[in-house]
């Protein structure tokens, strides 16, 4: 633990987590371009098969965290401190979301004009995007966090007087019904009752204070994590594509469906007993750290700014990809410091 109170390999799962986010969506950003795909079939084949070891743990891990720090009995979370984190996120999204929204319409009025107009309309349109949550699909994961810290009172009055066996058995319903029978639907067509009208970042979130209080990275733990890992790998790249299309196949391993959630278990404790090691205040591996959140809000406008406004198709996907890469973490970085500058958004990214 650091001399602020902060969990060393936290820290390092922020700073990890945050780079494979960037490198995943560098990719997908290339593979959704126009013309791309297509060119380069083989290339973007491997890649997504490559996505799941190297980033599908990212947000799981993100989410676990979150639970493991908001559900800690020893940390105390009035009402007031609940409130102030879910003013948080609904600030970031009534300042970064609607500008990513307002960026989208103006986008969609180029598309069909040909001109680039804001009006009224637009802006109104953009902020009944905002709200309906069709802002960009990224931020999905600050509309989960206000759900979560809204939970997150009632899911600690269940902690408190919960045993280890009802807390486990707590989480694994969360995983099924949350996670399992979407996928399930998803996988097979069928429309099986959910009993549980609520998002898979819950099941994430508890799973990350039961594993932070209960859970060592064990043989079972690393032969789970290898097998959800293969699961998710062959119905990217071979299973799944040939049976149901390869929009499914891509779709088994997102934190949602709660495929991968074995194998982010296995990256959590992977944290835990390897990266338990402090980072110098100054060094670069601190300020990605601090600036992680910044990371994940601003990455994709650079990778958009790129398939936007560049000739592409000139340049080698990969040399492409890593461009995108760079120019996201380092244009995420600036756009988040200068932010701090400005009154309203000092503490909130």
């Amino acid at each position: 633990m650091t001399e602020h109170g902060k969990i060393d390999w936290f820290e390092w799962a922020r700073v990890l987590g945050a780079l494979a986010i960037v490198a995943l969506h560098a990719m997908r950003v290339t593979e959704l371009a126009p013309g791309l795909a297509a060119a380069h079939a083989r290339l973007f084949g491997l890649e997504a098969v490559l996505q799941i070891p190297l980033a599908r743990w990212a947000v799981p891990v993100f989410l676990m965290v979150s639970g493991a720090l908001l559900l800690d009995p020893g940390r105390e979370m009035p009402p007031r401190k609940i409130g102030r984190h879910v003013w948080r996120m609904a600030f970031v999204l009534l300042t970064v979301g609607l500008a990513f929204c307002l960026m989208e319409q103006v986008a969609d009025v180029r598309a069909q004009t040909g001109a680039i107009a804001l009006t009224w309309g637009t802006f109104g349109r953009a902020l009944l995007n905002l709200l309906e949550g069709n802002s960009w699909d990224h931020l999905w994961y600050v509309y989960a966090l206000i759900g979560l810290y809204l939970l997150t009172p009632f899911i600690r009055g269940f902690l408190a007087s919960a045993t280890r066996r009802q807390f486990g058995l707590a989480v694994a319903l969360a995983w099924v019904l949350l996670c399992l029978v979407p996928l399930t639907n998803l996988v097979y067509n069928v429309n099986l009752y959910q009993f549980v009208d609520l998002s898979g970042a819950v099941a994430y979130f508890m799973l990350g204070r039961y594993a932070y209080e209960y859970l060592q990275l064990d043989w079972r733990v690393v032969a789970a994590g290898l097998a959800s890992l293969a699961a998710c790998c062959l119905s990217a790249g071979l299973g799944l594509r040939s049976v149901t299309g390869a929009e499914v196949a891509g779709a088994v391993a997102l934190p949602q469906y709660g495929l991968v959630m074995p194998f982010s278990l296995m990256v959590f404790l992977l944290f835990r007993r390897f990266a338990d090691r402090p980072q110098r205040p100054r060094g670069v591996a601190a300020g990605l750290a601090r600036d992680s959140f910044g990371i994940y809000l601003f990455h994709p406008l650079f990778g958009h700014l790129a398939i936007w406004f560049t000739n592409y198709g000139a340049v080698p996907v990969p040399a492409l990809q890593l461009g995108i890469f760079a120019v996201g973490v380092l244009g995420s970085v600036a756009i988040t410091r200068l932010l701090r500058l400005v009154p309203g958004f000092r503490g909130k990214i």
